[in-house]
């Protein structure tokens, strides 16, 4: 009998020459992948050098790997690349080059990406791996963009990669797209088009695509041969290729976005490597540049480019080489043949010299300001004396036309000091009567009746600038503020008259600052008295869900210690402790208070299910019970996708290090914990206090908690608690929308009920719901919700684990399973694990509601789901954790 074998969904054509050193690496990065329905087409083009071997020992005994060798070198991307297409059967395609790589979950989320978003093909970020960060990449990947046109954003053009995308070969089939063969920077043409005839493009901000850079390789990447003319020549006919479809497909009033790309990225990379060509090449270089220029764009076109750009590409347009170099130059600080700088009034210009008049090219040719280099060395510093040697030079500037002034500025008292002899190399300042403050050295530029300020910076200071001097009255010093301006501080030597002087010279302060500071340094006093007093082995401080709550583990341990009359004195710390009643005799406090940090010092015990010790240092002789939150689904701590910031792991590292007991459900539960947190303290595998209800309820419970929510007691309840998906704009609308096509479908005697995101909840809160639908998303103890309960609609919550104690049925709408498990990951596998349905549309859903016989089928997976996960519940959890912890 033959297997029919998968078709995968997406192919990764991968092409190499002479990559013996990274093939492995880039083939591995495709094996590391969390998606598996992938086809891998290696396309080796003609390799000299052992990477042909390389590939075929790799792909040998992977099916899914495929390697496919040119018998001649193409000398280029285009053709292997192609060859990978024509030999691929995916329905989505991806490009990766053989000296690069993938980051490990790529595949994954340009593939959920593509199918959320139905476009035409998809970008993710790419990572040089010399750290150079290309500025239009954090214009493009700011913010996921989901169905954009190159027409609404034509920002689109400057990323003109191809190996960053996933497409769909269909759309690549239907306007027969494939690489330009024959040219470099295929990409050009390639990606240009392909902007162009996309119906939609989307982005995601996320990283996807290692490129390695390496600069001093014996051979360079074609981007990195700009030393041969040949390169650049090259890149102008691929841009000539993008212009010619642009023209011939009527998009021509897009082609000054298209040119800006060309000027800001293209030729900017040219330009910066000018000064390195040999004479042959420049020749060559200025005279292509402008015949391309003036073919393709008009003088505008420079107009809005940031000054030194605007300023080469139009002398390169008006074919002015010698003003052009002279320009490069000015930039870097040389002497130019001419002055080139000059002013009209306040404006100043770059001056051309192709044309004899100036007039018409000055708007093209402003200068914000003059460049400026100054220099200063052999500072001294004296009692009565400061002086330096200093060379200025305004470049490119009749000096006839300048005169220079020095001058020290007193901050505090706006006394200055100009230098006795300006316009010279040694400059000198009196210093002999100067009075306290920090006396800023500024130089003054005067050209033609304008005056530039120049505020000294030590960056420029040659030599050591560490001087001090002391008459016993004043101190001298050289001083270097935040912003690295040099000063000269001058302060009084004695104590007493430092501080007059401070104070006198302080910046005044308002009466509400003066009342804000005496509160944070009383506030301070306090706090220090009270880390020092005794702990109390009595007293113990319990908080939920970060405050907000009277519910959970928490709970249910301080309801079994005063039901047993334990004699401990109980502390609640709550966001707002006067919304919340609690029984017994416990103590509310607001969280973060400095009664809650008093308790927290002082109470031998800690009790929560999310974390506290960020609130205040746990001394050595407390003990802190995490009771946690859930069995884990999601990837959490260490584990999750996305990177943690160093603030998170600061706080994860001082939590953890804090936990002296850590409360799991099942085995599979503490070996997530001890890697996630890394944690290796001590596990209590003792299942959840709070799910000993579960087991232990009576049916006078049941009625009050329907009494509590306001249904009848016969009434049939279900019970809908779906994930926050803090990516999805539209996450309200389509769960309002679900929510409605329930309610209208429910029969009478049915009450749907919502469990929510608070943020979901308080825009559920301004909407009227029908009337069989009730949000219980403020209802303090969802435990007790469960109870009553005879359905579960979830998706990713942990809350499946604990209402599957009940035995009851658990439908999982999962519409956006592919898309979650890319963004957030999950421990298990829902499709092997769930012990219930998997719905991916509301339809299925409401399927299983009206026909609940359905359900019997998955009886047998949610008692092997059980017997997994709760396999510790059995109604005394409580007292196995206050026997280990307070006994």
């Amino acid at each position: 009998m033959m297997h029919q074998v998968r078709q995968s969904r997406l192919s990764v054509v991968v092409i190499a020459y002479n990559n013996e050193l990274y093939i492995r690496e880039a083939l591995e990065s495709l094996l590391e992948q969390t998606y598996d329905n992938l086809e891998i087409v290696v396309v080796n083009d003609a390799s000299t050098d052992s990477t042909g071997d390389i590939i075929d020992d790799f792909v040998k005994g992977r099916p899914n790997f495929k390697a496919i060798h040119l018998e001649e070198n193409s000398g280029g991307c285009s053709t292997p690349r192609n060859t990978g297409i024509n030999n691929s059967t995916g329905e989505y395609i991806m490009f990766l080059d053989g000296d690069d790589w993938y980051t490990n979950d790529a595949c994954e989320k340009m593939v959920v990406a593509l199918n959320k978003s139905h476009s035409d093909f998809v970008a993710g970020q790419v990572i040089r791996t010399n750290n150079y960060e290309i500025w239009y990449h954090n214009q493009i990947y700011s913010k996921e963009r989901i169905n954009i046109n190159v027409r609404e954003f034509p920002m689109l053009l400057f990323d003109s990669l191809s190996v960053n995308k996933i497409y769909k070969r269909s759309f690549l089939d239907r306007h027969s797209l494939r690489f330009p063969e024959g040219i470099h920077y295929e990409d050009i043409v390639f990606t240009g088009k392909a902007y162009f005839l996309a119906d939609s493009v989307s982005v995601i901000p996320e990283p996807i695509y290692y490129w390695r850079v390496v600069e001093d390789a014996n051979v360079k990447s074609i981007t990195n041969q700009r030393s041969d003319y040949q390169n650049f020549e090259n890149r102008i006919n691929a841009h000539r290729q993008l212009d010619d479809f642009i023209k011939k497909n009527n998009y021509t009033l897009y082609q000054p976005h298209k040119n800006n790309k060309f000027l800001r990225h293209d030729l900017k990379l040219y330009t910066n490597d000018y000064k390195y060509f040999d004479e042959e090449y420049k020749n060559k270089f200025n005279d292509l540049v402008y015949k391309y220029l003036n073919d393709v764009m008009d003088e505008y076109s420079f107009i809005y480019l940031p000054e030194p750009e605007r300023i080469m590409y139009y002398l390169l347009y008006i074919g002015d080489r010698e003003g052009f170099e002279d320009f490069i130059r000015y930039k870097d600080g040389l002497e130019t043949t001419m002055k080139r700088v000059y002013s009209i009034g306040k404006q100043y210009y770059f001056h051309q010299a192709k044309y004899t008049s100036n007039e018409e090219h000055e708007k093209f040719l402003k200068l914000k300001k003059p460049e400026l280099q100054y220099e200063l060395k052999d500072i001294v510093l004296k009692d009565h004396i400061f002086s330096f040697t200093a060379k200025v030079n305004l470049f490119s500037i009749e000096k006839s036309s300048t005169n220079y002034l020095w001058r020290l500025k007193n901050k505090h008292t706006g006394e200055i000091i100009y230098a006795e002899n300006n316009n010279k190399e040694k400059v000198s300042f009196n210093i002999s009567e100067v009075h306290p403050g920090n006396y800023y050295l500024t130089l003054l530029i005067k050209h033609m009746g304008v005056v530039h300020k120049k505020l000294v910076k030590l960056s420029e200071v040659k030599g050591s600038s560490n001087l001090q001097v002391n008459n016993g009255k004043l101190i001298k010093r050289v001083y270097v503020n935040y912003k690295n301006s040099l000063a000269i501080k001058v302060i009084p030597q004695k104590r007493f008259n430092k501080i007059k002087w401070f104070f006198k010279n302080r910046k005044p302060i308002s009466q509400k600052e003066k009342r804000s500071l005496l509160s944070v340094k009383l506030r301070k006093v306090i706090y220090k008295i009270i880390e020092n007093l005794p702990v109390n082995r009595k007293w113990i401080v319990f908080e939920s869900h970060m405050g907000k709550q009277y519910s959970d583990s928490p709970k249910y341990i301080y309801a079994h210690l005063y039901d047993k009359n334990k004699k401990y004195k109980y502390i609640w710390s709550f966001e707002n402790p006067n919304s919340i009643n609690i029984p017994g005799p416990a103590v509310k406090v607001k969280r973060n208070s400095l009664k809650h940090y008093y308790y927290l010092n002082r109470a031998k015990f800690w009790v929560d299910n999310q974390g506290l010790v960020h609130l205040a240092k746990k001394k050595n002789n407390q003990v802190y019970l995490q009771t946690w939150h859930g069995t884990p689904l999601k990837r959490m701590g260490f584990d999750q996708k996305t990177s943690i910031s160093k603030i998170g792991i600061n706080r994860l590292e001082l939590q953890k290090n804090a936990w002296d007991y850590f409360i799991s459900q099942n085995p599979y539960s503490t070996k997530i914990f001890k890697k996630a947190f890394r944690y290796s303290g001590e596990i209590l595998e003792t299942g959840y206090p709070r799910n000993d209800i579960l087991l232990n309820y009576s049916s006078d419970l049941v009625v009050e908690i329907k009494q509590n929510i306001r249904v009848s007691n016969s009434a049939k309840l279900i019970l809908y608690a779906p994930t926050f998906r803090d990516w999805d704009k539209d996450g309200f609308q389509k769960m309002y929308n679900d929510i409605l096509r329930i309610s209208s479908n429910i029969d009478s005697q049915t009450v749907l009920l919502l469990r929510l995101h608070y943020l979901l909840s308080e825009q559920m809160a301004n909407i009227t719901l029908p009337h069989n639908v009730i949000d219980v998303s403020k209802y303090q103890d969802v435990q007790e919700l469960y109870i009553v309960t005879d359905i579960l609609i979830t998706d990713y919550s942990s809350v499946m684990f604990d209402y599957s104690i009940l035995k009851r049925p658990i439908i999982f709408y999962c519409y956006d399973l592919e898309e979650y498990t890319a963004r957030r990951g999950l421990y298990f596998n829902l499709h092997d694990n769930a012990p219930g349905p998997l719905c991916f549309t509301i339809e299925d859903v409401l399927n299983f509601i009206l026909s609940p016989n359905y359900l019997d089928s998955y009886k047998g997976r949610l008692e092997q789901f059980n017997q997994e996960f709760a396999m510790h519940e059995d109604g005394n959890a409580t007292i196995k954790v206050v026997e280990k912890v307070f006994n």
